[in-house]
């Protein structure tokens, strides 16, 4: 007999249940643990994970809020139509440090180097642009125009090592990029299945996924010492489209955010499912996983956000 997919944690309804786009976690000093939720009505909600309820009601715009970022003293927003913002953390909250206005349309999730503080945006003619975290625009990745790849669609920031950083770029013909951020050249592409939309890699497993509308998500490989990107095999999963995949950080499991509502778990090891979350009633936007303990449930969380409104807390497969 097959068993039962497990519980959530704890589940949280956000804010007059309004739809969830982006989740991240922040740890910041003196023991405060939150997690931040991107909403559809340009907010972000600051959940004490402690209580599990709204400490702060940050107030971004008026586009919902496609992803966000904290490090230790900044908080970076992305709205929907393609301003992205950047706020210092003061002692009284949140202060707008500057603004990035690119008038751009797509869904695309910006990636970012926080050790150099820039952030990677989608930009016109397949282009991305890079800015610094004060707003200042410091370089662009330009393809060759005659490839026709279409818009940029992914991005996953890879740092192979601390002189080499690279970024994954997935395009709307389906073409997955790895560019040199140190000489702004591509290193290696890959033809892919569909317009990629969700891309993620782990260092130590060499491998990396990409989702898209379809029902398959595919898994690469990048070569360790020429840095080519390689086809290794497709996962087939039951229903299509992908918004979201995300490997744990010890690179024994990732997750699959989908249009379904449904979240899936997969082991890295053998890259079959584990199980099947069906919690959510709408389509999941975004699955995150904590980059510390969360000392509430003394584990590494992770948290799903979807349409539906509802947020989501597991501990799934942690070493005890």
């Amino acid at each position: 007999m097959a068993l039962l997919p497990p519980d959530p944690v704890f589940t949280i309804r956000n804010v007059d249940n309004v739809p969830v786009y982006s989740l991240a976690f922040s740890f910041l000093p003196g023991g405060l643990e939150r997690l931040l939720a991107g909403s559809k009505n340009g907010y972000v909600y600051a959940y004490n994970l402690q209580t599990n309820r709204v400490q702060q009601k940050i107030k971004v715009g008026q586009a919902p809020i496609l992803h966000i970022l904290h490090t230790d003293s900044q908080l970076i927003t992305q709205e929907k139509g393609g301003k992205y913002k950047v706020f210092n953390l003061t002692s009284s909250g949140y202060q707008e440090h500057a603004l990035i206005d690119t008038n751009y349309p797509g869904f695309c999730r910006f990636a970012a180097n926080t050790k150099l503080e820039t952030i990677y945006v989608p930009a016109e003619d397949s282009n991305i642009d890079i800015y610094n975290f004060d707003g200042e625009k410091v370089n662009s990745l330009k393809p060759d125009v005659d490839l026709k790849l279409g818009d940029p669609m992914c991005f996953k920031y890879v740092e192979f090592t601390s002189e080499q950083p690279c970024l994954l770029a997935g395009y709307e013909s389906g073409w997955l990029y790895l560019w040199d951020l140190n000489t702004s050249q591509c290193i290696s592409k890959l033809e892919t299945k569909q317009c990629p939309m969700t891309v993620d890699y782990h260092r130590e497993q060499q491998r990396g996924i990409v989702g898209n509308t379809s029902d398959v998500i595919q898994i690469f490989s990048i070569g360790k010492k020429d840095l080519s990107l390689a086809h290794k095999l497709d996962v087939t999963i039951k229903n299509p489209g992908i918004n979201k995949v995300q490997s744990r950080i010890d690179g024994k499991v990732f997750a699959s955010a989908g249009w379904d509502g449904h979240l899936r778990i997969f082991s890295w090891f053998s890259l079959r499912p584990l199980v099947v979350l069906t919690e959510h009633k709408q389509a999941v936007q975004d699955v995150v996983y904590s980059s510390q303990k969360v000392s509430y449930w003394n584990a590494n969380i992770m948290a799903a956000g979807g349409l539906d409104g509802a947020i989501t807390l597991w501990d799934l497969y942690n070493p005890k």
